[in-house]
């Protein structure tokens, strides 16, 4: 997989641009305290196809158990079985590289500002099952996120922690058929292992 680097910089910012060109993904603009990386944990795309295959399975059997669609009225073990069902999904259709068997997500409620109940899937990094030339090692770091929609248990969107939580939202329930066509993923990104941490802990 070729890629292209350049950087670009602004006189009053403290961190140069990297630019970002890879094959098969959209570009991106990283500040010098991260880069682009292989995967660790790459799939096959016949893995990802079975993988994916079985997760869309278990969310329809659930829609179909549940036709009023409203997490609200799920017990709770069919409703978080679910939620992780379908975060897979979304993970495994817009950004496969972020798909980790081994993680488990925190499962959280919450509410927009507009007052609209979703839950939100926290998944984070398992530091001892690969090296992120993290300098947070000796806590949590974000892998992604994934929002679901209560009244309707649709997805809402995902977003990225190595991206200061950038991502895209969703208009269900229509979002796959017309996103899914053009969507281009983000390359997988880690923390720069050659960039000074100890004299430059800038959080963004």
């Amino acid at each position: 997989m070729a890629m292209l680097t350049g950087c670009g910089s602004h006189e009053d910012l403290p961190l140069k641009k990297h630019y970002y060109v890879m094959q098969g993904y959209r570009p991106v603009a990283l500040w010098e305290n991260n880069v682009v990386a292989e995967n660790p944990f790459p799939l096959s795309e016949y893995e990802k196809e079975t993988l994916l295959d079985s997760a869309v399975q278990v969310c329809q059997a659930y829609m179909t158990k549940y036709p009023d669609h409203n997490l609200d009225t799920w017990p709770k073990d069919d409703c978080e079985a679910y939620l992780r069902a379908k975060a897979i999904q979304i993970i495994l259709q817009f950004q496969p590289d972020y798909y980790r068997a081994y993680a488990i997500p925190e499962i959280r409620r919450r509410m927009t500002q507009f007052g609209v109940p979703y839950y939100r899937l926290d998944y984070y990094y398992d530091f001892s099952k690969e090296d992120t030339e993290s300098p947070y090692s000796n806590s949590k770091e974000g892998l992604i996120t994934v929002d679901v929609n209560v009244w309707n248990a649709q997805a809402s969107g995902f977003s990225l922690p190595i991206r200061n939580g950038m991502g895209i939202s969703f208009r269900a329930p229509d979002y796959e058929n017309s996103l899914l066509k053009d969507w281009v993923p983000y390359p997988y990104m880690i923390r720069n292992r050659d960039y000074d941490w100890k004299n430059n802990m800038i959080l963004f």
